[in-house]
């Protein structure tokens, strides 16, 4: 018999395994909570303590687990405090300074699993203003479910980062600079709504992995009456092997050199904000967006170095719409660009970092887009690791994401990771 639907056959052969192997399990659990009943029975107080175990812990959060290991619990939360100094150039020898200090991000997170160890959820809520899109105040920033029971394609749903480039989709707080680059700014997919699969070692060979998603294509927080789509994939090669990616420095001295090379791409279609899943909303225009990206990262003995170079190009520079005798025209923003970092971590728990990143106008485009520019440095001391770290950095910035001849900034923050 000729399979007409051979991808849905997969799928439906892999579930009815797990469906056969859970069935197994069901008859010993139905035994298990006989003999819980009964305990439960005899003395109710006792039954509480013995199911609901907690620790806390700093950089571990608060965790609560029931003594058959099926539900977990873990909260945290994270802050980052920050001060910016800011120089422009402008026209002349003029130069306007603005300091200022932000509670730059504020987060709450809730992990953890239910019904074993397969199936489990990831939520985040932001609290800083800084942290919201303007335009919508809406504090939920990840909202997820994942059935991991398939290590060849883990399935994974709701409001999630987009896994197109590295540096977007890593947090925020493993970085080595105060924050990330311009190019991370202009470039990347944030996050949206919708259904991924993933393996991050495919078939157990130790050197491949991959992600492959579609989503709504508005972004977070949003639904639109469009009828647009957006698909993204990634694959990433590990030619010395899988590891677990903790973040930009290399925190253990890793004894075996670590190496990830990326290619990834998306489509967006009928979008109507000005960087595909972010950024200002479209009156009435609405653009299809193609990405692509390449990327690498690698670290050894405290040194890291890591790249991207990234491009997003538009259907069309621009749509126009006649209302009464005047003509409006919104504009799409096609774009290529990336970065080049350098870092080294002392056995002394201090870190110091390079970085040049820049994007350009790619073709025909919005005529109000220009180039900009960043040449940094970082220095970084991690007191435990990520969850107690304080960083400074300075750049100098050029091009229209300063909209001046050029500025010089200075930061210096502190993120505690409870």
């Amino acid at each position: 018999m000729k399979v007409r639907y051979p991808f849905f056959t997969l799928l439906f052969f892999l579930f009815s395994q797990s469906v056969n192997a859970e069935s197994i399990k069901s008859v010993k659990k139905k035994k298990v909570r006989q003999r819980q009943t009964e305990t439960f029975e005899k003395n109710p107080q006792q039954e509480l303590q013995e199911h609901i175990l907690t620790s806390m812990g700093f950089g571990k959060g608060l965790s609560f687990e029931t003594s058959d290991k099926q539900n977990f619990l873990n909260m945290r939360v994270r802050f980052q405090e920050r001060a910016v100094e800011t120089i422009r150039q402008e026209e002349g020898e003029k130069q306007t300074e603005g300091l200022e200090f932000q509670a730059r991000r504020a987060r709450l997170v809730f992990s953890g699993n239910f019904l074993g160890k397969d199936w489990q959820y990831y939520v985040q809520l932001s609290f800083s203003n800084l942290d919201m899109e303007e335009d919508r105040p809406v504090p939920l920033r990840d909202a997820s479910l994942s059935y991991t029971k398939f290590n060849n394609a883990n399935i994974k749903l709701g409001q999630m980062k987009v896994p197109y480039n590295r540096q977007r989709f890593i947090s925020d707080g493993l970085q080595e600079f105060v924050d990330r680059t311009v190019s991370n700014e202009e470039l990347n997919l944030d996050r949206d709504v919708g259904v991924l699969i993933s393996s991050s070692n495919l078939f157990g060979w130790n050197c491949l992995g991959y992600s492959a998603g579609v989503f709504g294509g508005e972004g977070r927080n949003r639904s639109s009456n469009s009828s647009g789509v957006l698909t993204s994939g990634k694959l990433t090669y590990y030619p010395l092997g899988v590891f677990s990616d903790t973040g930009e420095p290399d925190l253990e001295h890793s004894e075996k050199p670590k190496l990830a090379i990326s290619i990834a791409g998306a489509n967006n279609q009928n979008t109507n904000r000005t960087l595909s899943t972010h950024g200002d909303t479209y009156q009435f225009a609405r653009f299809d967006y193609t990405n692509t990206g390449a990327e690498f990262l690698f670290q050894w003995k405290g040194f890291s170095a890591s790249g991207e170079y990234l491009t997003r190009k538009a259907n069309s520079p621009f749509m126009e719409k006649e209302i009464g005798n005047r003509t409006l025209t919104e504009y799409s923003r096609s774009v290529k660009g990336g970065f080049f970092q350098l870092g080294y971590l002392f056995k002394n728990n201090l870190g110091v970092a390079l970085r040049y990143s820049e994007y350009r106008p790619w073709g025909k485009t919005d005529p109000k887009l220009t180039y900009s520019r960043e040449r940094g440095l970082a220095v970084s001391y991690y007191l435990k690791d990520h969850n107690l770290k304080i960083q400074a950095d300075y750049a100098y910035l050029e091009g229209g994401y300063v909209d001046s001849l050029g500025s010089h900034r200075i930061r210096a923050q502190i993120q505690v990771f409870l």
